[in-house]
């Protein structure tokens, strides 16, 4: 699926480019379809969406044809389904790691597609383990509910049971949307429910060699015990080779004067 209604894209290729490099790059991107336009002004060599969204990749294909972009294209796949030799330079991925069900594969299927000394690139979250990780997001009656509606305390989803909830829930949303609440918190099938603790673990067990590692965290503290974590989001940088000496230093300054950057333009 395509997870990114809303995503801000300028900003997020805006950081990648600074940090890894789009300019003449063969570049893969897993779990959407950046707008053709936006990528256009980074100058990659070649751009393939893999994305399950039927219309998302569409549109990708529609804009790229329209602007005479032969070398970009969208398929409707899996990214845990890529296969063939090494090809892609740089793999860029935005709010889709905790969605995919088996990560694992997944980043043995980047590691397979990179090249020596290719990239990745990921931001996502909020993950399972943090004070938002349940991605509540549904229509009711009386309008939509989303993830920061507070309907849910914080970490309420890792610290109560489906049982606990409802019945703090049912008094005052009635029995329809506390259930409605509970199945997606709990049974949503686009969540892949790991923890921080998890995530690191398979970047670890990857073989792709950590270059850059950064945590967005919740303002306040997480609950002692169990999985809960203060981090919402995570940013990866990986690469299918060991780093060499200053490069861990030199990603740090170029994502956070691209990040400045952003900053600075919602001013």
């Amino acid at each position: 699926m395509q997870h990114d209604i809303g995503t801000p894209h300028a900003k997020y290729l805006t950081w990648a480019n600074a940090t890894v490099g789009f300019a003449g790059e063969d570049v893969l991107e897993i779990g959407g379809c950046s707008p053709v336009a936006e990528i256009r002004t980074r100058r990659p060599k070649s751009w393939t969406c893999f994305n399950l969204d039927t219309s998302a990749v569409a549109a990708f294909n529609r804009d790229a044809a329209a602007a005479g972009c032969s070398t970009f294209r969208a398929l409707e796949q899996d990214a845990a389904t890529i296969e063939g030799a090494a090809r892609y330079s740089r793999v860029y991925s935005i709010n889709a790691f905790e969605h995919i069900r088996d990560l694992r594969i997944t980043l043995a299927k980047i590691r397979q597609a990179l090249v020596s000394g290719g990239k990745l690139f990921t931001v996502f979250g909020p993950i399972w383990s943090a004070d938002v990780g349940h991605h509540l997001s549904i229509p009711t009656d009386e309008g939509p509910i989303g993830i920061f509606d507070g309907v849910l305390k914080p970490w309420e989803h890792l610290t109560s049971t489906p049982e606990q909830i409802y019945a703090r829930l049912e008094p005052r949303l009635g029995s329809k949307t506390a259930s409605r609440v509970i199945e997606y918190v709990f049974s949503y099938p686009d969540l892949n429910r790991l923890s921080e603790a998890d995530h690191m673990a398979l970047m670890r067990a990857s073989g792709l060699s950590p270059v850059l590692v950064i945590r967005r965290k919740a303002p306040q503290q997480a609950p002692a015990g169990g999985v809960a974590s203060r981090t919402r989001e995570l940013l990866w940088v990986l690469k299918n080779g060991s780093p060499g000496l200053l490069e861990p230093v030199s990603a740090v300054l170029r994502f956070t004067l691209a990040f400045a950057s952003t900053r600075l333009r919602r001013m």
